[in-house]
């Protein structure tokens, strides 16, 4: 699997496949993620494909939906 990152603009790209065919699983890095009711720091996942890759087409429902993640600070409990 290939891999490209860009530092400057935050993305990280897969591909899930060779290079140029396949899903591509793209992630994202937002500060102010404006899709979050809080507009918290957010990791964003999307899935792009190769579009004359239409077998892939029965293979979408096997991402389930993606919905970004969100850095949270813990809280130690105390015993």
């Amino acid at each position: 699997m290939v891999a490209h990152y860009d530092d400057y603009n935050g993305m990280f790209e897969e591909d899930l496949w060779e290079e140029g065919k396949g899903f591509i699983l793209d992630l994202t890095h937002e500060y102010n993620y404006e899709l979050d009711p809080e507009r918290r720091e957010a990791l964003v996942p999307a899935l792009s494909r190769n579009e004359p890759d239409h077998f892939l087409d029965a293979c979408y429902s096997l991402f389930g939906p993606l919905d970004h993640f969100v850095r949270r600070k813990t809280q130690n409990k105390r015993l």
